[in-house]
């Protein structure tokens, strides 16, 4: 009866260990780079939100809308109504 010879590698060489390893890191960078990169831009539309609020010109909201964008595309689950009044403050 023929059997086929099993190739089973008991243990990871170190290089496997070392690559598994800083694949890791580069995912869990890319995580940090994602929330980072979110967080920097939640505070920079609510610094505009909070201009906006006081004056109501259409650069801003122009702004807001472009960064409530940006939101959406780094994290799927923010959500904002962009139905601004345009009321004078």
């Amino acid at each position: 009866m023929f059997q086929r010879p099993m190739h089973i590698k008991a243990t990871p060489s170190a290089y496997e260990v070392s690559e598994a390893r800083f694949k890791r890191f580069l995912k869990e960078l890319e995580v940090y780079e994602r929330k980072l990169g979110f967080e920097r831009t939640l505070d920079a539309f609510l610094d505009v939100y909070s201009s906006w609020k006081k004056t109501h010109t259409s650069t801003l909201k122009l702004r807001l809308v472009m960064l409530a964008f940006e939101l959406h595309r780094l994290n799927e689950d923010f959500q904002c109504d962009l139905s601004f009044q345009d009321q004078s403050p």
